[in-house]
């Protein structure tokens, strides 16, 4: 059986997985990932918004060419009624992920990264004594035997499911299994357009033009929309649809199948992904002894819409660039102080409190979201900030048109004002996240990030 030693193992090449080994073989470290489908199917194979400064901040260029899909995109934000609602140019970018991940493959290949791909299973071997993981025996497609891989450090970015997560006894009690209201079901497709008179009539109720978005919210629950994207020549149409996937909303594919009835206009399918994503916020631990989490695997999405690619980028990069030169990249004090602590002090607290707010969406419902659309709470600065994955807080000019507003309108000033006072907070608290390994104050501090965030009684923030 042979045994191949490496710096890092990183289970799971997905963009944040293939990034992260990449940023490590940049620092000369020798990085191996594990890939259960073949290597060139890994990760999402669908079309997702990101913003450029996220790539910046991973050290990467931003997607280009064939990548990189339409910007600046005008977005017509609509609740029931298809003309009320604020109209904004989005900071986003739709981005080809199959194009996006054969850049970072090409790269770390490059660097001198390995893949194992076709990985039907893996058992780990963990130290008793310190909880450690020192080995794994994989097993691959077609192979008649096994193969031992052993690290300093384990890198687990193989999803929601946490492959590796499942084997840290360390992180079991501050990694719950993410279910129900705290789960998004996601359909990505593309799509010709059958009938161009009809896509400009859709586009005309909603007073949106041929190159414009239109994005309903609340169309199924309160967390729920349906986004339509007509090219300017009006012969594509790209549709995302989202709700939650707790058994009673949904899922995303019925959604999907429900305005392909309704709009006849949308022709044959060109592209389809669907998937199920983790909208909490990023888990209180993210490391362990040799163990470190990156993207969805940690939770590292954002909230409000469910997209994690750019964030699960910056992790990695910001996880490689911590510990890349330690003795023991896996040493549990230096993962902490290097990647969990900073992370959780910087991007961390943007999705706190947009959690926070993603919780509000439900507390509303889809009526609820459509009263909030009419009130003009929603409107383009905050819409803006939510598509840009910023947490703003509102200047007291914004604040003194809130309040108006919150006024002319009782019913959602009541529901969403407890939800606005918390996701301040949160985002302060999250930034006081423990700067070193100490779990007895994450302890305290996670209790109180989880009374912020998922509700309870208020306390004073400061000590």
């Amino acid at each position: 059986m042979p045994l191949d030693v490496f710096d890092v193992v990183v289970l799971g090449g997905g963009t944040a997985g293939t990034n992260a080994a990449y940023q490590f073989a940049r620092r000369g470290r020798r990085a191996l990932i594990l890939e259960r489908r073949p290597a060139e199917r890994g990760g999402a194979q669908w079309h997702n918004g990101v913003v450029d400064r996220h790539f910046v901040q991973a050290g990467l260029e931003p997607p280009s060419g064939p990548e990189r899909g339409p910007s600046g995109v005008t977005v017509h934000l609509r609740g029931l009624d298809p003309r009320i609602g604020p109209t904004i140019r989005t900071p986003t970018v739709s981005a080809d992920m199959a194009l996006l991940g054969g850049r970072l493959r090409g790269l770390a290949a490059g660097a001198g990264v390995e893949t194992i791909d076709a990985v039907t299973s893996f058992d780990p071997r963990v130290d008793p004594r310190t909880g450690r993981i020192r080995s794994l025996i994989l097993r691959t497609a077609g192979a008649r035997s096994t193969r031992t891989v052993t690290a300093d450090l384990y890198v687990d970015a193989s999803g929601r499911a946490g492959a590796l997560r499942r084997h840290a006894p360390d992180l079991a009690p501050w990694c719950p299994t993410v279910r129900g209201e705290d789960l998004c079901s996601a359909s990505d497709g593309r799509y010709e357009v059958a009938d161009a008179g009809g896509a400009e009539r859709f586009l005309e109720r909603h007073g949106a033009r041929p190159g414009d978005t239109v994005t309903r919210v609340g169309v199924d629950g309160g967390f729920s929309t349906l986004a339509v994207s007509v090219t300017e020549d009006l012969t594509r149409v790209g549709v995302l649809v989202g709700c939650l996937a707790d058994g009673r909303h949904g899922p995303a594919p019925r959604l999907l199948a429900d305005l392909l009835r309704a709009e006849p206009w949308i022709g044959t399918e060109i592209v389809l992904g669907t998937g199920v994503i983790p909208l909490r916020r990023p888990y209180a631990r993210i490391t362990a002894p040799g163990l470190a989490l990156v993207g969805d695997a940690a939770c590292q999405v954002f909230p409000a819409h469910g997209s994690g690619i750019g964030i699960g980028l910056v992790a990695g990069s910001l996880l490689a660039e911590a510990v890349a030169d330690a003795d023991d990249p896996g040493d549990p004090e230096r993962l902490w102080a290097g990647y969990q602590a900073p992370f959780q002090r910087s991007e961390g607290a943007d999705l706190a409190a947009y959690d926070v707010m993603r919780r509000a969406s439900t507390h509303l419902d889809g009526a609820g979201v459509d009263a909030l659309v009419r009130s003009g709470l929603v409107d383009e600065r905050t819409a803006r900030n939510g598509l840009d994955q910023r947490w703003a807080p509102p200047s007291p000019a914004d604040t003194a048109r809130g309040l108006v507003r919150l006024a002319r309108n009782p019913r959602v000033g009541r529901a969403l004002a407890p939800f606005l006072t918390r996701a301040q907070l949160a985002h302060r608290h999250a930034r006081r996240h423990p700067a070193e390994l100490d779990l007895d104050a994450l302890d305290r501090w996670a209790q109180r990030d989880r009374r912020l965030v998922e509700g309870g009684r208020l306390a004073p923030l400061d000590r």
